[in-house]
């Protein structure tokens, strides 16, 4: 299951981030996950109540997960297209030349906490 690993990378970095902002409570992450990105965002999710639990920072943290969907454009007829799967021939024109524009993403879109208190 590879999403274990790739939740912890995406622990570690929303950490190491919200450290050098100042950020002392993580209230969310909203990270963004394509559609065509082979992760299983089920299992993102799973990994995440999991492992946020051993990082102070992360301990009652809110994961949001936008998925965005997968986009293709044909090169022979021009045509943009929504792919739902790695499935690339244009519904257009059957041509096999549809190249991946979208939907690959692993990304973290933002971090929301409070920083230390001036009082």
């Amino acid at each position: 299951m590879h999403e274990f690993f790739l939740t912890e990378g995406l622990i570690r970095l929303a950490t190491d981030e919200a450290t050098k902002a100042g950020i002392v409570i993580l209230e969310k992450i909203t990270v963004q996950i394509g559609a065509l990105s082979g992760v299983n965002i089920d299992s993102i999710d799973f990994a995440f109540g999991i492992l946020s639990k051993n990082n102070e920072l992360t301990r009652d943290t809110e994961l949001v997960v936008e998925e965005i969907p997968g986009r293709g454009k044909c090169s022979r007829c021009g045509r943009e297209i929504e792919l739902e799967r790695l499935y690339l021939i244009c519904p257009n024109c059957n041509s096999p030349t549809v190249e991946i524009t979208g939907g690959r993403e692993f990304i973290i879109k933002n971090l929301v906490g409070e920083g230390v208190s001036d009082g």
